[in-house]
């Protein structure tokens, strides 16, 4: 497949050698879409800010500095209560009203490390700029920096639009997200014969710009389990169809969108079971979920077994695309039918798997809180039998159906974290087979984040991995 965005051996080496400079620029040929740092959004904590601490968040900007002069890149400021909970603006559980509109030290300046340039002279301000504060950005891996520079102005600056790299659509029953690489329409229950929005996937397509054909290629985001009582006399199934609850609040931004979700299923005698928090960032080509699964009792006193499953079953036009994961890293053609070498696909935890083909890629891992697998076992499992159907479902049968999966017998009370990374990135499909130097590469940003320095004080980016949104 033709791949402009890849970088060529040789000017990957020409660039290790020059590396002084910033990463490349967005928006032309060779833009670094092949670079893993492309995809990952920064946080400058308003901690390391400061001399901007205090300052109206009107009167903010961030600017990268290239070919002499500075030049103003897509930001947004996340507004946190002093306890850590994100400000989130709109849903029946928004909690607008404790923004106070100033830069505060638990406050995030949020931007894309692939905006930050060169180091600007000591002392020069963007035009108009009272104070200017440098942020540098050190990748661990590769030793490169480049730099950022927070702006304060006496009064709102007059900045250019600049496009969005993240839109959320929620009108007239729609819940859609649309990103550079890819779209996607959630899932809508219904509560009260009221449509409630959740984050979970319902179809999702790659756009042709970034390698795809724009088609479908979910069936839908699944969740799956059952809760066992009284020795398995009594089973409780669970599903993202059946159990209650959505999308609680959200804030939608240029650079990201923020979303928190609470769901619950109805046990017998409707009683609610355990809550699962969902707290979602979406940014770019990234999906950053957190689930908290809050155990108000130790269910080994009432339930038998619990099993979960998360995971996502492809649409028919999914076929033909390659199935990787870490443990089974030959792969498996998507084509509906189990042959010999699926049938004995190793379920062993995986760290990351991917589906990719002309139709686009999408890359993830989910990784469990050691404390749920304490009397518990965690599984990677796969299935591509359209003879298999598990409704509810848009298109009968198991496509290319990877899913993670937890079996449990008991859980001491308190809260347990189950974090999930995302990715469809840029032409990253080879018809010759795995570019593992991408992936590696991509992966990098969970796993080896960029260092960020403002004045001599450095903290590791927490922008690439998935938080907690509100704290309980």
């Amino acid at each position: 497949m033709n791949n402009p965005g890849r970088l060529g051996a040789g000017l990957m080496l020409l660039l290790a050698a020059l590396w002084c400079g910033p990463l490349p620029a967005a928006g032309a040929e060779g833009n670094g879409k092949g670079h893993g740092r492309y995809y990952e959004p920064v946080e400058v904590p308003g901690e390391l800010l400061a001399p901007l601490q205090g300052a109206s968040l009107n009167k903010l900007a961030v600017y990268s500095f290239r070919k002499g002069s500075f030049s103003p890149v897509l930001f947004q400021i996340d507004e946190l209560t002093p306890d850590g909970t994100f400000i989130l603006t709109r849903g029946p559980e928004a909690n607008a009203d404790q923004a106070n509109g100033v830069l505060d030290r638990q406050d995030l300046v949020v931007f894309m490390a692939r905006d930050a340039g060169g180091q600007a002279p000591e002392g020069l301000k963007p035009e108009g700029a009272d104070l200017a504060v440098a942020v540098e950005l050190t990748d661990p891996v590769s030793g490169g920096k480049t730099w950022a520079y927070v702006a304060r102005f006496p009064a709102a600056p007059s900045l250019p639009a600049l496009p969005p790299v993240t839109v959320l659509v929620d009108k007239g029953g729609v819940f859609n997200f649309r990103f550079p690489t890819y779209g996607y329409d959630a899932i809508i229950n219904e509560q009260e014969q009221k449509p409630i929005p959740t984050i979970f996937i319902n179809k999702l397509w790659v756009l042709p710009e970034a390698g795809g054909n724009g088609k479908n290629i979910l069936d839908r985001q699944k969740i799956r389990g059952e809760i066992s009582f009284l020795g398995g006399r009594i089973k409780v199934p669970i599903n993202e169809k059946i159990v209650s609850g959505g999308v609680d609040a959200y804030k939608p931004g240029p650079v990201r969108v923020l979303t928190h979700s609470t769901m619950y299923p109805l046990l017998p005698l409707k009683i609610k079971g355990p809550r699962f928090y969902f707290d979602n960032i979406m940014v770019d080509t990234l999906t950053l979920t957190t689930t908290s699964v809050d155990v108000p009792f130790d269910p080994g006193s009432l339930i038998t077994e619990m099993t979960l499953s998360f995971g996502t079953d492809l649409s028919p036009e999914a076929k033909g695309m390659r199935y990787y994961n870490s443990v089974n890293p030959g792969g498996f053609t998507i084509d509906g039918n189990m042959d010999e070498s699926e049938r004995e696909f190793n379920e062993a935890k995986d760290e990351w798997r991917l589906v990719t083909g002309e139709q686009g890629t999408q890359i993830q891992f989910t990784r469990f809180d050691p404390k749920f697998l304490t009397d518990g076992k965690a599984y990677s499992t796969y299935d591509d039998d359209e003879s298999a159907a598990h409704p509810p479902e848009n298109f009968p049968g198991d496509l290319g159906y990877a899913a993670d999966k937890i079996v449990v017998t008991g859980l001491p009370a308190g809260a347990y974290l189950i974090e999930t990374f995302g990715c469809v990135p840029y032409d990253f499909y080879r018809p010759e087979g795995l570019d593992r130097e991408f992936l590696q590469e991509i992966l990098q940003v969970p796993n080896s984040p960029l260092l960020v320095q403002v004045q001599g004080k450095k903290v590791e980016n927490r922008a690439g991995r998935p938080r907690i949104l509100v704290k309980k």
